[in-house]
């Protein structure tokens, strides 16, 4: 118990510790040289002696601890591969690995089960060129654009993995040997990985470009496996070199990258090729020539290449000549790279992009060491050509060091931001004199910088003035530490190799369609069949349901038209003329007619008594003039001393039939108004004007009506109704319906809660 619960322990303090690379602020592919500045910087603002802040001792000694990893080599690549720290120890005698796994570790002293000799004769190689997660994301996906990685994942008790393993060792060391990425990893002991790549079983092989996974589905042989590392390069990584076309691809620098010709035996190119052709595609243009093809005898003859040996031919912008050539029975891969590493820019460069600017025009912020990068500016057109030309040979002809001038030139058609920093405040010249810029970089984004007075006359008599005027001023500058006049704040080169927006939506449409398709061919086929069978089965069923909703639907639709047939049409709410205005009796025999089976619309029926029914329909028809003439709409009244017992049951559905209103008063119901829909069984409610006051104020609607009073209780107004005269009665009638138009208008803009019913109350007379 006490083992597992240090390993729980060290697990923790592991998974809480902050990244190294985050603690010293540099990014994970910085350079020894970052790191160490970093670290100095950071040391000196959190030296506990220098910084009162009580966690200063902790952060320093969190620094120190960062750079004591991340500043050795071995103990960098250590922490990539595993997280291990500068601290940590693995044990003698066994690699690390969590215990309680398996009851036989012990037993089996290898960890986690039998270990197989599978190469046989010595222990196996592949630990040597083990990955981790961490890994793959933080080196081999960034670095797979210019390297692809080629992966192998096995397991224990894996008979297969024992069969093919002599020939995955083989491959390991040959692409390795090329310049390829290369890693294994235990498909158990990295569970994590395991996910991540979605492996379903072992062995597995694949390979990881442009940061996508390509799996290898194909039974293992030397043949096959080369043939797969082949196809994992674009088809344009190499272009078919002949007699016809060499010309045509030599003279093509002038996208701003030198052309390398590589001459191998076999008619299809190797990876020993392929690799640095990828790797380098951004600077240099490569192309393949088979030496026993007849397509380039010409070429051959006139470079006097060597049938039974590989070659390597680098150009610039003179394609009489190579720049440089290598030969050799067969060419490593380090000699292809210092060969392209010392021509990898033409004579005179084009700064085309930020990383070529930053390459060739470096941060020295030093003024004794300042490199210098003269450009001149150009415009696009072939005109320009010859001057460009001149320049180009007064470059190659100079005797300045390389290390502390470059010259390079720039396209103003394409780079007008970055030279209208420059320019700005300048005079114009005359169309005979093109602009030269003196550049030195202090900085990420700053620089120093100064036109050159007399510029660069085009005119061919002129030209020996200009030639003299630059290696003066540039003479000066080398041997003094005289400050060049301006400064700038340059944003970034505009990339010039970029793709146009509709090919790079092609592209980006292509890239996705791949990583879809090998998306789902990494998934095994029981899974696909678990997938399809649920497809079928939500198919299936949506089907049935889809046909169980038709019929119902047929069935809801029968049943509407039965109900239209049996749906009473309301009377016309007015005369043809509009003039006069109809006003219905709610009857017993009018009651179906008006509200019970009424189409859809409303029926507006008033509460009144004998006494009043006169002077209460002449204001209500008054009221209800404007809209008699909409055909929705009808009007009616109703006799209270006849239905009172019917609005009485109406009132106490809508309440449920939690109250019985058996006190129910006549009076204190007239002019009430009723605005029903009969078909869709709802009402609205209008009652005169006081006793909505008590209704707000009690929120009872049986007491706010006077429905709970006694027929022998009566109230202060009505016994002040009761003295006075009759004219005074009607007047005060008529004031009940004050509101109604306010109410109306409120019935048809929908803010007056419904009142809804199950069933409209049976009238009789």
């Amino acid at each position: 118990m006490r083992v597992y619960l240090v390993y729980a322990f060290i697990f923790t303090s592991i998974v809480d510790c902050k990244d190294l690379y985050d603690v010293l602020g540099v990014d994970k592919s910085a350079s020894t040289q970052e790191i160490k500045t970093a670290y100095k910087k950071l040391a000196r603002e959190w030296h506990p002696d220098k910084n009162d802040d009580p966690s200063a001792a902790d952060k320093f000694t969190k620094i120190n601890e960062a750079y004591e990893t991340l500043g050795s080599k071995d103990k960098r690549a250590a922490y990539d591969n595993f997280g291990h720290t500068a601290g940590y120890q693995e044990p003698r005698g066994r690699p690390f690995h969590h215990p309680g796994f398996s009851p036989f570790d012990d037993f089996f002293a290898g960890g986690g089960g039998f270990k197989f000799n599978f190469g046989g004769g010595g222990e196996s190689s592949l630990g040597k060129y083990t990955i981790t997660l961490r890994k793959y994301e933080s080196i081999i996906v960034p670095e797979s654009h210019q390297k692809p990685c080629f992966i192998y994942v096995y397991s224990d008790f894996c008979f297969n993995c024992m069969r093919v393993e002599p020939l995955i060792e083989k491959i390991l060391v040959e692409l390795e040997n090329i310049g390829m990425c290369v890693g294994t990893f235990h498909a158990r002991d990295s569970a994590s990985l395991t996910s991540h790549l979605r492996i379903h079983q072992v062995p597995t092989i694949l390979a990881v470009v442009n940061g996508r996974p390509t799996y290898y589905n194909d039974h293992v042989s030397m043949q096959i496996l080369r043939n797969f590392v082949r196809k994992l390069f674009p088809k344009n990584t190499l272009t078919e070199i002949t007699d016809s076309n060499y010309e045509k691809f030599l003279m093509g620098w002038t996208d701003n990258r030198v052309r390398g010709i590589f001459f191998g035996q076999k008619e299809e190119p190797s990876a020993r090729f392929l690799a640095p052709a990828y790797q380098y595609r951004e600077r240099v243009a490569f192309g393949y020539i088979p030496t026993h093809s007849n397509k380039a005898i010409i070429l051959m003859n006139k470079f006097n290449i060597n049938r039974n040996r590989d070659s390597l031919l680098l150009f610039n912008e003179d394609i009489s000549s190579p720049v440089a050539t290598a030969s050799m029975q067969q060419m490593s891969r380090k000699t292809i790279d210092e060969l392209i590493d010392r021509n990898l820019y033409l004579q005179l460069p084009r700064l085309s992009s930020q990383p070529i600017f930053e390459k060739l025009c470096p941060e020295e912020p030093r003024r004794k060491n300042r490199q210098f990068c003269v450009v001149l500016i150009t415009e696009k057109k072939a005109e320009y050509d010859n001057h460009r030309t001149l320049f180009r040979n007064f470059a190659t002809a100079s005797k300045f060091p390389p290390q502390r001038v470059k010259f390079t030139y720039m396209y103003k058609d394409t780079q007008d931001r970055f030279i209208s920093t420059l320019t700005r405040g300048n005079k114009t010249r005359s169309n005979n004199i093109l602009e030269v810029a003196i550049i030195w970089r202090m900085d990420t984004r700053k620089l120093n910088y100064e036109f050159l007075e007399a510029g660069w006359n085009i005119d061919e008599n002129s030209i020996g003035l200009s030639r003299k005027s630059l290696e003066n001023r540039l003479h000066e500058l080398l041997s003094n530490e005289h400050f060049l006049p301006y400064k700038a704040v340059i944003p970034e080169v505009y990339n010039e190799h970029t793709l146009d927006l509709l090919t790079r939506i092609v592209y980006k449409i292509i890239d996705w369609s791949e990583r879809l398709y090998w998306f789902l061919c990494g998934y095994d086929t029981m899974t696909w069949t678990s997938v399809l069978l649920t497809l079928f089965f939500i198919a299936l069923m949506g089907f049935v349901m889809h046909k169980l909703t038709n019929i119902e639907a047929e069935q809801v639709k029968k049943k509407m038209a039965e109900s239209k047939r049996n749906v009473q049409k309301r009377p016309p709410s007015s005369s043809a003329d509009n003039q006069t205005i109809h006003i219905y009796e709610l009857r017993y025999d009018t009651y179906s007619n008006l509200v019970k089976e009424a189409d859809t619309g409303l029926t507006f029926i008033i509460c009144a008594n004998e006494e009043f029914k006169k002077t209460l329909l002449w204001k209500f028809a008054e009221i209800m003039q404007p809209y008699s003439r909409y055909s929705a709409l009808t009007f009616g009244f109703l006799q209270l001393e006849y239905y009172i017992s019917w609005y009485q049951s109406l009132l106490e559905t809508s309440m449920d039939n939690k109250v019985k209103l058996n006190k129910i008063k006549i009076n204190n119901c007239v002019g009430t108004v009723l605005a029903i829909n009969g078909y869709r069984k709802y009402y609205y409610l209008y009652h005169p004007k006081k006793t909505r006051k008590f209704l707000r104020k009690e929120n009872n609607v049986g007491q706010a009506m006077g429905l709970l009073d006694s027929d022998d209780e009566s109230t202060e107004d009505e016994r002040q109704i009761d003295i006075e005269s009759h004219d005074q009665k009607v007047m005060c009638v008529r004031e009940m319906l004050d509101g109604l138009t306010i109410w109306m208008d409120r019935v048809f803009d929908g803010s007056i809660r419904k009142v809804r019913l199950n069933e409209w109350p049976e009238m009789t007379y």
